[in-house]
Formats: C-alpha cells, structure tokens, sequence
C-alpha cells in the first residue's frame, strides 16, 4: 500500500523509536505465529484487513525495544485507542497487564486496544 508522505515519515519516526532494530518488519502485512490458536490468527487477519480498508498502516509480531511482540501495532495518531493491538483467545487482559504493560516505554503505555477473538468480529471495535 502507498502511503502519502506525511504517513511514511510517521511510519519511520515509530520504527525508529519503537520497534527492536534486529526486527526486520513489513508495514501493511500480515505475520502469523504458530504458537497462536487459529481463531486468533483468523481475527489478526481480519483486524489486519479492517486497517488496510481505512488505509491506517500496521505491522503484525513486531518485535519492540521494550521485548514485547504485540499482535499488532500502528503508528500513534491513527486511532483513537491506541497503537498497540493485542487480541485475547487464551489470555486475558489481565495477564497483558502482569506480562506485558509495565515493560512498554511511556510513550505507550495506555494506547491499547484489546480484541476478543472468541466474540463476532466488528471494525468498530478499534475505533
């Protein structure tokens, strides 16, 4: 996907800050882990295709500074909850935030967004 300009550098500017340099990530696709259930995977996938009908770029299993691997993360400024995408099958919010929350950099700590995949799946979910 063909991002304008003033996108790509938001786009750049959050791989610089953000994502664990030996990561060689892909904006606009889709990255699936085995270790995942498929109704997990399956609700990546349509999440990832909700992103990529309003245009917002995302990135699947990035792998950040910080040693957490979010399910999916967007650049900060796309939407209104958050960059940080964890869909919940096995887990729970509550172990996002014992395992995972307090190792994020302030600068996103409190932009999440979580997606039950045991429930239909709506778009509106992220907004």
């Amino acid at each position: 996907m063909n991002h304008p300009a003033k996108t790509r550098r938001v786009m750049n500017d959050f791989v610089r800050e953000h994502l664990d340099s030996s990561f060689r990530g892909h904006w606009d696709m889709i990255r699936l882990s085995r270790a995942n259930t498929p109704a997990h995977n399956m609700r990546v996938c349509e999440v990832a295709i909700a992103l990529m009908d309003e245009g917002i770029p995302f990135m699947t299993e990035a792998r950040l500074k910080c040693g957490t691997r979010p399910d999916i993360v967007v650049p900060d400024g796309f939407l209104p909850g958050g960059c940080y995408i964890e869909v919940l099958y096995s887990e729970t919010e509550e172990d996002f935030f014992n395992k995972k929350a307090d190792k994020l950099p302030a600068s996103l700590r409190g932009k999440w967004v979580f997606i039950d995949a045991k429930a239909p799946f709506d778009p509106k979910m992220l907004w």
